[in-house]
Parts: structure tokens; sequence; C-alpha cells
């Protein structure tokens, strides 16, 4: 058997396209393909992503399947496009998840443990936000923004003291920060991006995204993906 050509690279791309929306949105009967490549979007984050293409690529499709002379294919996509749509169509069938590129140790503190110890790992490691664990659940953040926010406060009130407050007695003091949501090890990777972007919207920033099992602050964190994070997480999907 002879090696596919483009448009038969590029049709079979398409059909696991189609097929997929219409399995995601459960459909057995005919849909125009802009319509499908509509509604999966608002559910399906790579069809969120890739919606411009789709609908150019169905034109061309059409170009494939409608416009022939005596049964030869006359309209042959280029390498890229063929490159392009079998990359979606890739992301679409089996999408990248946060595991295992983001799974790795990650530095948590105690409540109970002193600033002190705060301020040397996150120097140590050249960090701006650790964890905070509390009788083995994950309780907040803390960052160094907050260590800066409570060295003003206390220098002020004349109660600086890096040993023997802890890191819950800073938080307690400052305000614990909200900035971080739980994912669980299967969250599809095209969905970091969009956790960010969503949180920038609201005004806020977005510290951490916090890995467990399911998703659950009660269970052992497995990774942690921040803003820095961002750009590996872009070239992991190109």
């Amino acid at each position: 058997m002879g090696e596919m050509s483009n448009a038969e690279r590029f049709l079979n791309a398409f059909a696991a396209i189609e097929k997929e929306m219409r399995r995601i949105l459960e459909l057995k009967d005919h849909r125009p393909f802009s319509e499908l490549v509509n509604k999966s979007s608002r559910v399906n984050p790579v069809i969120g992503r890739y919606r411009f293409d789709l609908k150019e690529y169905s034109e061309l499709r059409n170009a494939i399947v409608h416009d022939r002379s005596g049964g030869e294919i006359i309209a042959e996509p280029n390498a890229e496009v063929v490159a392009s749509i079998e990359h979606i169509a890739g992301l679409l069938l089996e999408p990248p998840k946060v595991a295992p590129l983001f799974l790795k140790e990650v530095l948590a503190l105690s409540e109970d443990q002193p600033v002190a110890r705060a301020i040397r790992e996150l120097s140590k490691m050249t960090y701006t936000q650790a964890p905070v664990i509390k009788d083995g659940k994950i309780v907040g953040l803390v960052t160094s923004k907050m260590i800066v926010q409570w060295m003003g406060l206390s220098l002020a009130n004349e109660t600086f003291d890096i040993e023997k407050t802890t890191i819950g007695d800073l938080m307690e003091l400052v305000g614990e920060v909200d900035g971080y949501e739980f994912v669980s090890v299967n969250k599809s990777l095209l969905e970091i991006p969009d956790l960010f972007y969503r949180w920038q919207e609201q005004g806020k920033k977005l510290e951490a995204v916090l890995i467990t099992q399911n998703g659950k602050p009660d269970q052992p964190l497995k990774g942690i993906i921040t803003n820095r994070d961002l750009p590996v997480v872009h070239r992991e999907l190109e």
C-alpha cells in the first residue's frame, strides 16, 4: 500500500475531528460542521482554541470532496495545513494532561513553622509562593508579597520576630491569599492557560494551580503550576 496523499491525510483528520465533536455533543443526526464547531467550542478547550482554523479547514474539505474531475482529487492541501489539522486531531483525541509533565516534589510549609523558615526556603528555591499545610490539608499559600506586608505591619507595631511568628500568624495578620486552584492529575493541559486568563479578566492574580490526585485539598500534593510555567505549557501545545 502506497503512502497516503496530503488530501487523504487531511480528510482522515477532518473526519476524526467531526466524529469526535458529534460524540462530545451526543448527536445522532447530521449537523453542519460549523454548527458542530460552534457548539463544541463551548465545552471543549481544543475546539475552542482552534475553532477559526477548523472553519477554514471546512471550506478546504468541501473543495477536496466536492470539486472533483473524473473522480480525481483536484485540491491538494500543503504539508503545513496537513500537519496543523493532524495536530488538532491529536490534541482532541488524546489531549495532554498536567501529568506527568508537572508532577514533581512541591515545597510545602506547615502553618506552625516560623516565618524565618518560609523566607529561607522561598529564597533558596527562588520561589514566590508555597502551599501551607495544616493537619495534612492544604489551607492556603504563603507568598513573598505577604511576607513583605507582614514585615511592614510588624515593624510598625514593633512585633517583628521572624523566629517566633509562625506562618499561620502571618496569614492571620495580613489575610489569606485565595489565588490558587486545585486540579486533578487528569486535567487537560489546554485548560491551564484559560484558568490564569479567567483570573486576569476578573482583575485578580492566580498564584498557583495545585495538583492532587482528584483535585481535592486534603490529598497529597503531586505538582504545581505557576505563571512562570506557562511558556512550558504553550510549547507543549504547539
